[in-house]
């Protein structure tokens, strides 16, 4: 049995005193989020469940799209941006990661438990949720590192790349997830946005240095990631 899962970049949002972790959407980041719910509303896009972060910014999102739908977004700890205390060891680890013993643990545990740095607690979390919902098509709102983060821990063949990619706000990630087992169908999907409505907001600044560790070169290596749009 598989489940599509759909990962959603919380909308445009803005910081109020200088601080992002309670940064709520914009007006834009509203209408960016009521036209991903109302793409949700038609019937051979619905969701049979909605998650999201606890980070404002991705409850806001999520209830929007939730408005739009009839469902209750559920609010899970876990899948939150790259905090400051896992950086260093996420610099490390990924400067180490070239090195076949590490790559090859790594490509073991794809899309399995895992000890790694962010990609730890966010994939317990993916587990648990695609584990509830077999057959069917949920969502998780979250954020550019915690969609860089799944992308190189399902695909880490890839992973140079993805942690070199930053999806634009309420872009669209899907994949079809069996078992340990994930086929990507979508990156940064956002066909369902008014082109006036597209933004792609720099990530946090632990989630920039996180980037700059892998090389752009060694990004370039890998072909051109399915169905990617351009971001603005």
């Amino acid at each position: 049995m598989s489940t599509e899962l759909i990962l959603i970049r919380h909308g445009h949002a803005v910081r109020v005193n200088g601080d992002y972790f309670h940064a709520p959407l914009t007006q834009l980041g509203q209408e960016q989020a009521k036209q991903t719910g109302q793409y949700f509303s038609v019937q051979e896009n619905h969701l049979d469940g909605i998650y999201a972060s606890p980070l404002r910014r991705t409850q806001e999102t999520a209830q929007f799209i939730g408005a739009q739908i009839g469902l209750d977004p559920q609010f899970r700890p876990g899948i939150q941006e790259v905090m400051f205390l896992e950086l260093p060891a996420l610099v490390i680890l990924e400067i180490l990661s070239i090195a076949d013993p590490i790559e090859d643990y790594l490509e073991s545990h794809a899309g399995g438990p895992i000890r790694w740095p962010i990609v730890r607690r966010v994939s317990k979390v993916l587990m648990e949720i695609v584990e509830k919902h077999p057959d069917q098509r949920i969502a998780v709102i979250a954020h550019a590192g915690v969609i860089s983060a799944s992308l190189s821990w399902y695909l880490p063949e890839k992973r140079w790349r993805w942690w070199r990619t930053t999806v634009s706000n309420c872009s669209l990630t899907r994949f079809k997830v069996e078992g340990n087992r994930a086929e990507l169908l979508a990156v940064n999907d956002i066909k369902h946005l008014s082109p006036v409505l597209v933004t792609t907001q720099p990530p946090t600044a632990t989630v920039e240095v996180a980037k700059e560790v892998h090389p752009a070169e060694k990004a370039l290596v890998f072909e051109k990631p399915p169905e990617t749009d351009k971001k603005v």
